[in-house]
């Protein structure tokens, strides 16, 4: 326990944005589930975020994401939806994603993105997100479900101090 404390770790403040599948329904998640809004750089794409910076806010984290896509985030208070952690890799820092509600756009809608370096918006289909976590948060965002807590990608354990991925 006192190592996952001590270990450096790199936190990611993430918005979820969000197309409806159906514009007329925006809520209807039995037929279609929605598509969301990612980041491709090459042949990885994510959810758009920023690195939280030392002293920096949350909340100043999140508009600055929202300030790059040209929007403004939903009314206060900023919806934490999923918690992802991810252990370090050989020569990386321990990574901490948070996703929070970025709200929902029209799909001929799409902002632009004043991110740094070679990229693109794409809607994907929740069938081909690349990250467990964003599935999570659209659910909890569209389900009213509680926040999902991942570790390694997987739902972690509620009250036993271990992911499904096994002990920290």
């Amino acid at each position: 326990m006192i190592d996952a404390l001590l270990t450096p770790r790199q936190t990611w403040v993430h918005l979820l944005v969000w197309c409806p599948a159906d514009t007329s329904n925006p809520r209807e998640e039995e037929q279609l589930w929605p598509r969301v809004l990612q980041v491709a750089r090459g042949d990885e794409a994510g959810p758009p975020g920023v690195v939280l910076r030392p002293g920096e806010s949350v909340q100043h984290a999140a508009e600055r994401v929202a300030g790059a896509l040209g929007r403004t985030l939903p009314p206060p208070p900023l919806r934490l939806l999923a918690v992802d952690q991810q252990p370090a890799e050989p020569g990386s820092l321990e990574q901490l994603g948070l996703v929070f509600d970025g709200g929902r756009l029209a799909a001929d809608a799409l902002p632009s993105c004043d991110c740094e370096g070679a990229h693109e918006l794409v809607w994907t289909p929740v069938g081909e997100l690349g990250r467990v976590a964003l599935v999570h948060a659209l659910r909890t965002l569209l389900l009213d479900v509680r926040p999902a807590v991942l570790w390694q990608g997987l739902p972690a354990a509620r009250g036993s101090g271990q992911g499904a991925g096994g002990a920290r």
